[in-house]
């Protein structure tokens, strides 16, 4: 899939194959390749702004608390502070949710993409993880047993493939009884990430298009096509600081 012809915001449908490679997990393998794309991981440090970022998922909650504002401001402390984009999330986006921006859905698409750039611009590890996925893979970011309201936003669902492999799951623990938790894991892990060809992939795989639009501007040599005027419009305030695009 070409990035010209990729749509953010829009339903997809992908059915299941070998080309459809989906990730959920940090340690998500597929062929051999670690699938560490989720924006909550961490390991890929990045600078933006004049600030030292420790995963993508921070800058993107410091967009929806970005008003001018001191409670804006202490909350975008407190996401910086934390532990990681997971404990950042939990513990200070989801208390403070009805101080979200009320505009942020006119630009999260927007931000999200800028952001996953950002990341790609400044982190060669990163970069070098998205060229190790072959070119003509369709990325989705596996949200079937995600229970938030965004979960068909930023990834699909699949729940016949999610089955199989959960049958898959219970019977190599049942066959590798006694042996550390660890191999059995990553037996789990390497297996179940064979099954590929079950089901169709639904949602707007929001995350997953935005992966494989960077991953191809990084081959290139270009830059994806951000909407600079929507996110200017927004007038986005990172660390006190309205950020110009």
């Amino acid at each position: 899939m070409k990035k010209e012809d990729i749509i953010l915001g829009q339903v997809e449908n992908y059915k299941a194959s070998s080309n459809v490679w989906s990730f959920k997990r940090v340690d998500d393998i597929v062929n051999g390749v670690n699938l560490k794309l989720s924006n909550m991981v961490g390991g890929f440090p990045f600078e933006y702004a004049g600030i030292l970022w420790k995963d993508g998922e921070r800058l993107y909650l410091c967009g929806e608390f970005s008003h001018n504002t001191e409670e804006h401001r202490q909350i975008q402390n407190l996401i910086l502070a934390a532990k990681s984009g997971y404990a950042a999330k939990r513990f200070y986006k989801t208390p403070n949710k009805k101080l979200v921006r009320s505009d942020f859905n006119s630009f999260r698409l927007q931000w999200m993409l800028y952001c996953v750039w950002q990341k790609c611009k400044g982190n060669e590890e990163f970069r070098k993880l998205l060229l190790s996925i072959p070119s003509d893979v369709i990325l989705v970011e596996n949200t079937t047993t995600d229970n938030g309201g965004s979960a068909e936003l930023w990834g699909c669902r699949n729940k016949e493939l999610v089955n199989k492999r959960k049958i898959i799951e219970a019977q190599i623990k049942e066959q590798h009884q006694g042996k550390p938790k660890k191999e059995i894991e990553y037996l789990i892990n390497v297996e179940t990430n064979k099954i590929n060809d079950i089901g169709v992939w639904c949602g707007q795989n929001n995350i997953g298009k935005i992966l494989m639009i960077c991953r191809q501007c990084i081959e290139e040599g270009t830059v994806p096509n951000i909407d600079y005027n929507i996110l200017n419009e927004a007038k986005i305030y990172i660390a006190g600081n309205l950020i110009s695009f």
